[in-house]
């Protein structure tokens, strides 16, 4: 192909990329953390899957608390290097006009390092990061449901506020992508009561005055809650604060890259999303969700 053909194709596809929504998921795990398969099982399945954009954001863990249980689930520090080195590897090899591969992590933040840990990868050239809360202190709030069982509804409303309150502080720092799984203490069917309505209302103003997008995680489908992260009540506050977007599978195996998908656009369209967002090189782009 000659390069003035080239030039008016790449200029084809950027513009009929105006006009289509393009299938992406950013929030996925490979082996590299607590994921089933290799980086190029989970990219090949993406591929075949039909996504037009697709995301590993494998689990970067530094705690501020010794005593955070992390190791058996998150990436080994020693080793972001060699995951970079290969994502960009098959990124090279896969992505073509239908199919990108888009460097991405998911890094738990902690209010009294998460400075030093943003710093460390400010030199790599990651597409987005994600901003997640698994730990409230060292306290695990998604790792198995025995950690919740016993508690009463104070101790449990008390989680809760110590979650949300770490959301808000990663809202003002301004320097994630987007949050993973907004509701996520719900997972194993421990709820909060109504006694949080504010501090849910202050985290959601967070969210939106810091521009803040939210993902809608549709791993929580399969999970004891049985119900996406956020549900829709949570997703409608959501819209009404002008929260952007993404729709993201959490697949931690290649058969689950697209697990729900279908349920996922109607349910934002429910709630009043018309727009999702994307992201490459940190840069937030639009589009329309069909």
């Amino acid at each position: 192909m000659g390069e003035r053909a080239k030039q008016t194709f790449e200029s084809y596809i950027k513009t009929r990329k105006l006009f289509i929504m393009l299938l992406t998921s950013y929030h996925n795990h490979s082996d590299y953390s607590d994921g089933k398969a290799s980086v190029q099982q989970m990219y090949m399945a993406a591929k075949q899957s039909g996504l037009h954009e697709f995301g590993l954001s494998d689990h970067w863990i530094k705690p501020d608390d010794p005593d955070c249980a992390f190791r058996s689930w998150g990436m080994s520090w020693s080793r972001l290097d060699e995951y970079v080195e290969e994502c960009l590897k098959w990124k090279k090899e896969l992505d073509d006009e239908n199919f990108t591969i888009r460097l991405g992590l998911e890094v738990d933040h902690f209010s009294a390092n998460w400075e030093e840990n943003i710093k460390q990868l400010q030199n790599y050239p990651f597409d987005y990061i994600i901003a997640a809360v698994h730990f409230v202190g060292s306290f695990p709030i998604d790792h198995r449901a025995a950690d919740w069982e016993g508690m009463n509804q104070h101790e449990v409303d008390t989680m809760w506020r110590r979650y949300f309150a770490k959301v808000r502080d990663i809202a003002a720092t301004r320097v994630y992508d987007f949050l993973a799984h907004l509701d996520l203490p719900k997972k194993f069917n421990f709820h909060h009561s109504a006694a949080l309505t504010d501090d849910i209302e202050e985290t959601l103003q967070a969210l939106s005055q810091n521009d803040l997008p939210i993902e809608l995680n549709t791993a929580g489908w399969d999970k004891d809650c049985r119900s996406p992260y956020p549900d829709l009540p949570l997703l409608k506050r959501c819209c009404e604060l002008k929260i952007p977007l993404l729709i993201n599978a959490d697949a931690h195996h290649p058969a689950h890259v697209q697990n729900h998908f279908a349920e996922a656009r109607a349910l934002a369209k429910e709630a009043g999303y018309t727009q999702l967002c994307r992201f490459e090189k940190r840069r937030r782009i639009m589009q329309p969700l069909l």
